[in-house]
């Protein structure tokens, strides 16, 4: 029973900033700001183009370690400042969706919603995902790979927060 409830809740991370969330939620808005930090860590990240509004799509390219990445963001639900809701899936260079570049049956999509709280100049980010339009197989690989997700998510966050502490600094 307690796997299930796991599963059913998702990947969740809770990550604070030495930032305004207004800051943080821009470093999400800006195509400039956000190819300076959004992937894995060692990564370069190319925006090929981006409409950030609801029903609006990002389309990225990441190169790192001999490897590129395509990667696609559908915004689902945007409230400045507070709330960002996306579909991000894996894609081709012509941002279709495609199937995941690594050896497993990984769904090809995942809901993120993002939310951004601020304390006393400290922006608390939560970030939730799941599986949405998956197979039963697609969601158990989704849910045995939660560590390095949240690994992988670390690194990102990493780099958000140098990139905000770099616009802060300017």
């Amino acid at each position: 029973m307690e796997e299930q409830t796991e599963k059913k809740a998702g990947l969740k991370i809770v990550r604070e900033f030495k930032a305004p969330k207004t800051l943080v939620f821009d470093a999400f808005a800006s195509p400039d700001a956000f190819a300076q930090w959004w992937g894995p860590a060692g990564s370069r990240l190319t925006v090929e183009s981006f409409d950030f509004k609801p029903g609006g799509k990002t389309h990225y390219k990441m190169d790192g370690n001999g490897h590129v990445m395509w990667g696609l963001f559908q915004y689902k639900n945007i409230q400045r400042a507070d709330l960002l809701e996306f579909i991000n899936s894996f894609a081709d260079a012509d941002g279709n969706i495609i199937t995941s570049p690594f050896p497993m049956d990984f769904p090809l999509e995942v809901l993120n919603k993002i939310t951004l709280e601020e304390n006393e100049g400290i922006t608390t980010l939560t970030i939730q995902g799941r599986p949405i339009n998956a197979t039963p197989a697609q969601e158990d690989t989704y849910f045995s790979i939660m560590d390095s997700m949240q690994q992988g998510f670390g690194g990102t966050f990493d780099q958000l927060e140098a990139y905000l502490e770099k616009s802060q600094a300017q």
